[in-house]
């Protein structure tokens, strides 16, 4: 994950409490019973132990409104998929995997281990995330730290031509439209020679009005680039010509009504997508 100012609408990322509907963490709730077997009347408390202290590391959104544990990519209709190709051999790459949620969640619906991979800025997360599912000692697969902005990151680098699948939420969001192709072209490199179905899938803000060209947006001085299906879709067109690929995006909207931190209501736009290489 990148480095951004901390103190940006710090308070609007915070929420103290976990959402008042329960629904939403269900899944979440579930995953730390049998995964990690941690007593029901356990899990709230050391839910907050961990959010709290992962905040403190760095206070992305995710974090503060406890959106980290929303099992979405469970109600992708690729997930059978992911399990099937990954039962088979294929190897997945979470890049930004903060906690490593989505890894335990994978290997819990029978994912092989050690066929899941994470990769994430900043190690204490990681390390986080071994406390927060208590399996340490346990937990089969593999994590490396580094940066998705720099090409020749050693850690990284180690990964280069391993990777059928990647998955990434909550993080192209992050960044303006010029690190998106950086951090594409990089991707890129993390799959193997020749494989088939080389697929890149998630879930992000987005926007449900019309982008600005990239050069507009930055001369508006937007620092985040949020997209639509069509800007989508042309992000990966610039990585496929600067890496001599082709990739077709499917891109879904969802606009939601959501509960602010300060009570009232708000809307809140994402992006699922599926790239797949042609």
């Amino acid at each position: 994950m990148p480095e951004i100012d901390p103190g940006v609408n710090r308070r609007q990322r915070f929420q103290q409490d976990p959402p008042a509907d329960r629904a939403k963490l269900e899944k979440a709730w579930r995953l730390l019973e049998g995964y990690s077997r941690i007593p029901a009347d356990v899990i709230e408390p050391h839910l907050r132990a961990v959010r709290d202290k992962a905040w403190a590391i760095f206070p992305y959104g995710c974090l503060g409104r406890w959106r980290f544990l929303d099992m979405y990519i469970t109600t992708l209709p690729e997930y059978p998929e992911l399990l099937t190709r990954t039962r088979a051999g294929a190897t997945l790459l979470d890049c930004g995997c903060c906690l490593g949620q989505t890894l335990r969640q994978l290997a819990h619906d029978g994912a092989p281990q050690r066929n899941l991979v994470g990769t994430d800025l900043r190690p204490e997360f990681i390390d986080l995330g071994y406390d927060l599912f208590r399996d340490r000692e346990t937990f089969g697969g593999k994590f490396v730290t580094g940066s998705m902005l720099d090409p020749e990151d050693a850690g990284l680098k180690a990964l280069d031509g391993t990777v059928d699948i990647i998955h990434a939420a909550s993080f192209f969001h992050l960044f303006g439209w010029e690190d998106q192709v950086v951090i594409g072209v990089r991707m890129v490199r993390f799959f193997k020679d020749g494989v088939e179905g080389a697929t890149v899938l998630g879930r992000q803000i987005g926007n449900p009005g019309e982008v600005l060209e990239p050069e507009e947006h930055a001369r508006r001085g937007l620092g985040r680039y949020h997209h639509n299906r069509a800007s989508m879709q042309r992000l990966w067109d610039v990585v496929g010509a600067r890496t001599g690929t082709e990739w077709k995006v499917e891109a879904e909207l969802e606009t939601v009504v959501e509960e602010a931190v300060d009570g009232n209501e708000e809307n809140r736009t994402t992006i699922r997508f599926v790239v797949r290489k042609v």
